[in-house]
């Protein structure tokens, strides 16, 4: 094999003579001065006698009056295998082990496991990217709402739209003495909970649907509510189902959740007149949330009552 294409296979064969001529290395035992070894490794003397301390790479000589260490040709090699096992962020202590049995099997076994963990820092790191991302989008679409002259949505704003079929997850019991003032704060983090044991990534805002006549929710001590959030993909499971599919009456409410009953008000009115009559339970999907942003004026909550024609 051709090795003159390496730094470090070309920087060995330049020690052989220093400036003047003469040979880098002790004729007899063929040895490189630490500094020569820190240059031709790329690590750092302070790491070199570092190693030297803790037993991992012991110099194989010393000048007794100087004390400066000398590496043999063998334990420049040796330093190679240790910084590629320290890239991959394997601890001391093992690369100690690895270093000294000389066994290609424990090698190979070592640097498997670090290659699992990686891939799952990496499978972490991807889900965090997502769900930062996911809140930005969020984030950005609510300034846009609330910032653009000519937006298509206001806070008197009415309209009739196609809502797409989505993946979710639910949760759906009783809540006695509901208030929808409240946040339900016990159940979305429930539920944020059941999409990281599922192994999924949420991929929309939390949805809240009341199983109630329209408007009950805000005059019931007991509210059938289901909570929801849009997830990467479907699965077959008792809490996963799908949300939307259908044609619905949607209207936006900017502020605190204590007055969205009026937004419900507005729209119910508007559908009425336009001809429509309600087709199924009324949702309340949370652009920006309580668990986003604490200021409530910032709040974005977008009304959903699906509709159908009047006979």
């Amino acid at each position: 094999m051709d090795f003159s294409g390496f730094l470090w296979y070309d920087e060995l064969r330049k020690l052989s003579f220093d400036k003047e001529g003469r040979s880098g290395m002790t004729q007899q035992k063929k040895t490189y001065s630490i500094g020569k070894v820190s240059t031709l490794c790329n690590v750092s003397v302070k790491t070199l006698r570092y190693y030297d301390e803790i037993g991992l790479l012991v110099p194989d000589c010393r000048k007794d009056d100087s004390n400066y260490r000398y590496y043999t040709h063998e334990q420049i090699l040796t330093l190679f295998i240790i910084r590629k096992l320290r890239l991959l962020g394997v601890p001391l202590k093992e690369i100690k082990e690895i270093v000294c049995q000389k066994d290609m099997d424990s090698m190979k076994k070592c640097i498997q496991q670090r290659l699992d963990e990686i891939s799952k820092a990496i499978e972490d790191l991807n889900d965090q990217y997502a769900e930062g991302q996911l809140l930005l989008d969020r984030l950005e679409k609510g300034h846009n709402l609330l910032e653009s002259e000519d937006a298509q949505w206001s806070t008197e704003s009415i309209r009739v739209e196609e809502i797409p079929v989505s993946p979710v997850l639910f949760t759906r019991r009783i809540k006695s003495n509901y208030k929808n003032s409240d946040v339900s704060v016990d159940r979305w983090f429930e539920l944020f909970e059941m999409v990281s044991r599922q192994k999924l990534r949420a991929t929309g805002p939390v949805i809240l649907t009341y199983h109630n006549n329209p408007l009950e929710q805000f005059y019931q001590n007991d509210c059938d509510l289901e909570i929801s959030i849009q997830v990467n993909e479907a699965i077959d499971s008792p809490v996963a189902k799908t949300f939307g599919g259908f044609t619905a009456v949607t209207a936006l409410h900017v502020g605190r959740n204590e007055d969205i009953i009026q937004t419900h008000i507005k729209a119910i009115k508007w559908l009425n007149q336009q001809g429509y009559t309600i087709s199924g339970p009324v949702s309340e999907e949370y652009i920006i949330s309580p668990v986003d942003i604490a200021n409530e004026e910032d709040h974005i909550t977008k009304v959903i009552i699906p509709i159908e024609k009047k006979e």
